[in-house]
């Protein structure tokens, strides 16, 4: 999808990346994978970003230029897979960043 963003416009605000709990260090790996692109950022309790944004599992949670959750997409509730819901997620992320 970040591929997607950029093509569309080079000059888009948006960024795709993906934050892992503090003291889950050891699925950083295993959430990477072979196949994934996305970034991961590795919270910590000194951080505490977790905390700030109350995430449950597979959630997408769309911030602001100053990290404040603006929004949540569950991906077990939401199937990427199929286009409109791929659809969905990409035109809120383009709206919320004004684009």
């Amino acid at each position: 999808m970040q591929a997607e963003i950029l093509a569309a416009n080079p000059a888009s605000k948006i960024r795709i990346f993906a934050v892992n709990d503090a003291g889950q260090e050891p699925w950083n790996l295993e959430a990477a994978g072979t196949d994934r692109v996305v970034p991961i950022l590795q919270d910590t309790v000194a951080v505490g970003a977790w905390g700030l944004w109350s995430p449950v599992y597979r959630d997408v949670v769309i911030l602001d230029g100053n990290n404040e959750a603006l929004g949540v997409f569950n991906l077990s509730d939401r199937n990427l897979a199929l286009r409109p819901e791929y659809d969905a997620l990409l035109d809120y992320l383009r709206m919320q960043a004004g684009e």
